[in-house]
């Protein structure tokens, strides 16, 4: 059976439908770097993010990039996506996923200097507990006209190093995309296979990086210092993410395997739908009234509650 190439003008509506989800979820997605870029500028600190959910971000969109990047612009593993799943189809990257990838790298090795930053400035005879654990409550003392008054306080440190536990993880993500990329170039690897992989890491790091500032939160009983603009946005840039994929695959290639052939932008939009309505429970629910900044606080998104 013949299979024809598709083209763009073949499905004018669903192309216009596909562009607009593009560079909405573009935007929604994109913004929703700045409000904690915003709120950390403010603040002067960092105190209440996890150190694993900013040090694996800028792993986890590095993945992103080199997946999306690699599967629209190589020649070869385009023609073996192709041997696979047929003439004519390829890959379901658009040139949105590109500008997304590469942005959310950008900004969220941004994020990360951030933290390097204020890390030292900050005055460390107000920071209680250890670096390395900041999700230990820890009691606080206080010499007061040598009078000691004990006081108890949940107080998140300033994350300037991740845990162990994420360092490991960290260190074996780096060894595998490695090792598989010397066994692309030994022609004992396809170079498709070693994107999927990159693309399973983003997904992996998707999974865990989020539960570290989930505890974080629980153990403090607050969100604060955690935009929740971010995931306002992010939540909208999900679904926008996960309609464009639907549509192109099944309306315009006529592949719905094209949906589940591109693990990273599937399992994104899921995975950070899930995580975003836990934080919007825990900021509009659980923790409503507790750690409360100033309003407008971290940009549009993080204005109090009356």
């Amino acid at each position: 059976m013949e299979i024809l190439s598709v083209k763009a003008s073949d499905h004018p509506f669903w192309n216009g439908v596909v562009s607009f989800c593009g560079i909405a979820y573009f935007i929604a997605w994109s913004y929703s770097f700045y409000p904690q870029l915003i709120l950390n500028y403010r603040r002067k600190r960092t105190t209440g993010l996890s150190p694993d959910f900013i040090y694996l971000n800028p792993l986890g969109f590095l993945a992103l990039t080199l997946w999306s990047w690699g599967a629209y612009f190589s020649p070869i593993a385009r023609r073996q996506y192709e041997e696979r799943h047929g003439e004519g189809h390829f890959p379901e990257v658009s040139k949105s996923d590109l500008a997304f990838s590469l942005h959310a790298f950008l900004i969220s090795t941004i994020t990360l200097g951030q933290v390097w930053w204020y890390s030292r400035k900050v005055d460390k005879s107000s920071i209680y507990g250890r670096e390395e654990d900041p999700l230990l409550p820890h009691q606080h003392h206080i010499e007061d006209d040598g009078n000691r008054t004990k006081g108890d306080s949940l107080v998140s440190v300033e994350p300037t190093k991740p845990s162990i536990p994420c360092q490991i993880a960290l260190a074996a993500l780096f060894a595998a995309a490695g090792i598989s990329a010397v066994l692309v170039w030994l022609g004992k690897y396809q170079l498709l296979d070693w994107l999927y992989l990159v693309s399973s890491i983003k997904l992996i790091i998707s999974t865990v990086k989020y539960i570290p500032q989930v505890v974080l939160n629980w153990k403090l009983r607050s969100v604060e210092g955690f935009a929740i603009g971010q995931i306002i946005c992010d939540l909208i840039g999900s679904i926008l993410s996960f309609g464009q994929l639907v549509i192109s695959s099944t309306f315009i290639s006529h592949d719905p395997q094209g949906i589940i052939a591109n693990p990273a932008k599937l399992g994104l939009s899921f995975l950070s739908l899930t995580f975003d309505l836990i934080f919007i429970v825990q900021k509009y629910w659980l923790f409503r009234h507790a750690g409360k900044e100033e309003e407008g606080e971290g940009g549009p998104g993080d204005e109090e509650d009356d």
